[in-house]
């Protein structure tokens, strides 16, 4: 997918909004002064100076209008660029979610505040099953871990499996915050902006991306 076609569809609607607006705000100007210049007081005629300065007016707001086009083109261009530079990119989005039987480790990700000790994650089967626990080292903050599939010393059925992440903070078990890891496959343009297609079918946007791993 070329960037211009992304480039043309995000902004399209934008522009042409713009546009209209620009063009209406002319429009208006010039039948009021049509107006002004036909009901005009012949004894007392408007002063060129007064048309001259609407009219220098007029001009500033459509020079506005067209800068922000511009700028609204070159930003739905740089964020075409950034997309498209996505493909292939595996990223943390909110989710507990892990994809067994490919070639690589199922991967995940948790979150925890400052002084997370005894830290597990726990797998769970589609029944809820806790089928692996999977020790991890202290820490804060955003932390990966893969799973092998393995569980009790045999490999688990391929499919989808969920986790959950408890430690210890001050004495107080608490649940960290999970990420699924996604693989970007795709870029599709849409009227609302960029949005991405993943491995596991889902359809996700930039805002929703947590982190690239």
């Amino acid at each position: 997918m070329s960037i211009s076609a992304i480039s043309n569809s995000a902004k399209a609607g934008t522009t042409a909004t713009q546009k209209s607006a620009a063009e209406e705000a002319g429009n208006r100007f010039l039948s009021l002064l049509v107006a002004q210049l036909k009901n005009q007081d012949p004894l007392n005629p408007l002063d060129n100076a007064q048309i001259t300065s609407q009219m220098a007016q007029v001009s500033t707001v459509q020079g506005i209008e067209k800068l922000n086009a511009t700028m609204t083109s070159v930003l739905a261009q740089v964020q075409a660029m950034q997309a498209t530079g996505m493909a292939g990119k595996t990223v943390l989005v909110d989710g507990n979610q892990l994809m067994v039987g490919g070639e690589e480790p199922a991967r995940g990700a948790f979150e925890l505040p400052d002084g997370a000790r005894r830290i597990t994650v726990e797998v769970r089967d589609a029944t809820g099953k806790v089928v692996a626990t999977l020790p991890q080292a202290d820490g804060k903050g955003i932390r990966n871990f893969s799973w092998d599939g393995m569980a009790d010393g045999k490999a688990v059925p391929p499919g989808t499996y969920s986790f959950s992440v408890k430690a210890d903070v001050a004495g107080q078990s608490i649940a960290g915050r999970t990420y699924s890891a996604d693989r970007i496959t795709g870029v599709l343009p849409t009227p609302n902006g960029v949005q991405f297609s993943t491995t596991s079918g889902n359809i996700i946007t930039m805002d929703s991306i947590r982190a690239i791993t």
